[in-house]
């Protein structure tokens, strides 16, 4: 079980559904599925794939920007979606956040579930990052 000081919460949401968008194990953080949402839940872009997967990598910027990381400290990630055909015409939007010269793709799975959280997200990425570490 994760220590509180281990404990990331983006969302006062968060804490009342009993999870946490991140913990930080050693060098290691562990970020939770994100989810196209709002800060106070609302669903954003419902039925758009390419607005969602700008949305979920935003929040996943935005959660290790708190820990002092970026993109680049991601080494592994696990994409949910329940249109693995949409996810892939709409895969160049999330190669945008995976350019330049200090920063490649990290090792990824697709898979496609019949239904997320909500019937409205069409995509969650869980990812795993490595910080304190020169590359």
């Amino acid at each position: 079980m994760a220590l509180p000081n281990q404990v990331y919460h983006k969302r006062k949401l968060e804490q009342q559904l009993g999870f946490a968008q991140a913990v930080r194990a050693g060098s290691t953080l562990y970020v939770t599925g994100s989810v196209s949402w709002d800060e106070d839940g609302n669903i954003m872009d419902p039925g758009d794939m390419g607005k969602q997967i700008q949305n979920v990598y935003q929040d996943i910027s935005e959660t290790l920007k708190a820990h002092d990381a970026s993109l680049r400290n991601i080494v592994k990630e696990t994409v949910y979606t329940t249109d693995l055909d949409a996810l892939a015409k709409n895969a160049d939007v999330r190669a945008r956040f995976f350019q330049g010269e200090d920063i490649a793709p990290p090792a990824s799975s697709w898979v496609q579930v019949s239904r997320l959280g909500d019937p409205e997200w069409l995509i969650e990425v869980e990812v795993t990052a490595v910080l304190d570490q020169e590359y």
